[in-house]
């Protein structure tokens, strides 16, 4: 529930006591300035600015940390999404709202999407090339003339001219990408252009012919070695379609890319998103080290160390299986993670099993951090001493003995008190 825009005469220690025990936000509250003297505040006290945002800063933390954990145990393995059964050929990604609605569906990849590929002339490569001066080429692509300079130097090398006309070409974003390929055994190199775009469109097809001097004809950068082509697909058995594309929308929440050509079906079904645990293990490592960051720097504060301490303590007890699933930790206390293994763990199960079991245990780690972090979101005070507070010289907090925290200034109409879950 939400109220707004109150004047009362209520003591601002009953009001906040039926704000904690219930689930509501107040905002804009109006109140007689004599409702924070101290005699009506009860367990309130100014708390210093920089106290202050700490405290903000691990609620906000602890309670990211208590979110992930609860993913972590069981709903971040069990979410479903579109998979392929062969994902070299076919990749898949769902778009839609449900799971539930993703329905089996088979899909040939009779020809993927390509741009146009020129290979030119296979030179010796520490031969000189023999002209010299500037040279100027154009290459048309996207319906536009694209003019290029080469300055060659008397004496220079093929394979130098080649990388010249390259660098050239990639500098001009025209959508070629140029490359010299040397073969190191034989001596020879070359050099070759690829259309960056897909499809026997515009963007896929490219020509270039000389203006001054003969680089294209020279090197044979002129010379079209695959043509662009369209994707060419059927789905569910149907009629076969095209695409300039690989990344199609086959309907249904379906996006595909086209990988590789098969005359195998491949098949679209629900299956486990494995995905969505990782993402789960990397949103939980932030947290954790939200929340652990900001208690071990008040090396001043007994209470804030005490907070680092006991996620030291929870973690190192589990330390051996963390590292098992890609989770480690650093000279400071900080979580690390190695996708290598978290992506091994996820594929054989172990990364699943350690959170759900320790989930269910009441001394498993997943229990026991996540009925810490619940602690420091609901007590929040219990974890800063208050010798760390003093006043602000540009805003005024209240605390409270019940360990949530409210903000208040004074306007000339009143007092403001906000609060929000």
């Amino acid at each position: 529930m939400k109220i707004n825009n109150i004047n009362t005469n209520t003591s601002i220690y009953g009001l906040y006591n039926s704000m904690y025990q219930g689930s509501m936000s107040l905002n804009s509250i109006k109140m007689n300035k004599s409702m924070f003297s101290p005699n009506n505040a009860k367990g309130m006290q100014q708390l210093g600015e920089g106290a202050m945002q700490y405290v903000k800063n691990i609620k906000s933390a602890s309670k990211d940390l208590s979110s992930s954990l609860k993913e972590l145990s069981g709903a971040a393995f069990n979410k479903k999404t579109a998979i392929s059964s062969d994902n070299d050929v076919m990749s898949v990604k769902y778009t839609g709202n449900k799971a539930s609605d993703i329905k089996q569906t088979t899909v040939n990849v009779d020809q993927t999407a390509a741009g146009q590929v020129n290979e030119g002339s296979r030179m010796n490569a520490n031969a000189a090339f023999g002209d010299s001066g500037v040279n100027k080429f154009s290459i048309n692509i996207n319906g536009k003339e694209n003019e290029i300079s080469v300055n060659i130097a008397a004496g220079e090398s093929n394979s130098s001219v080649q990388q010249k006309m390259a660098d050239a070409i990639n500098n001009a974003g025209i959508g070629v990408k140029a490359t010299v390929e040397a073969d190191s055994s034989s001596g020879v190199s070359m050099l070759k252009l690829e259309s960056t775009g897909t499809g026997d469109n515009a963007s896929g097809k490219f020509s270039i012919t000389d203006i001054t001097g003969n680089l294209s004809e020279k090197t044979g950068a002129n010379q079209v070695s695959v043509e662009a082509r369209n994707a060419i697909y059927r789905v569910n058995g149907g009629a076969a379609k095209t695409s300039e594309s690989n990344n199609v929308d086959i309907g249904g929440g379906l996006n595909v890319t086209f990988n590789k050509a098969s005359d195998r079906a491949i098949t679209i079904s629900a299956g486990k998103d494995s995905n969505s645990a990782k993402v789960a293990v990397e949103s939980f490592v932030k947290s954790y080290n939200d929340l652990y960051i900001e208690a071990a720097q008040r090396a001043s504060d007994p209470k804030s160390q005490n907070l680092a301490s006991k996620m030291i303590g929870v973690s190192k007890t589990y330390s051996g299986s963390l590292s098992s699933i890609g989770i480690g930790f650093d000279n400071d206390g900080k979580m690390t993670l190695d996708t290598a293994k978290l992506n091994a763990a996820s594929e054989n199960g172990s990364l699943e099993k350690f959170f759900t079991e320790n989930a269910g245990k009441n001394y498993g780690f997943t229990n026991q951090l996540a009925r810490l972090s619940d602690n420091v979101s609901r007590n929040t005070s219990n974890f800063v001493s208050r010798s760390e507070f003093g006043s602000s010289l540009t805003e005024n907090f209240a605390y409270s003995s019940y360990g949530d925290l409210v903000q208040y200034n004074y306007l000339s109409a009143g007092w403001i008190f906000d609060y929000s879950t």
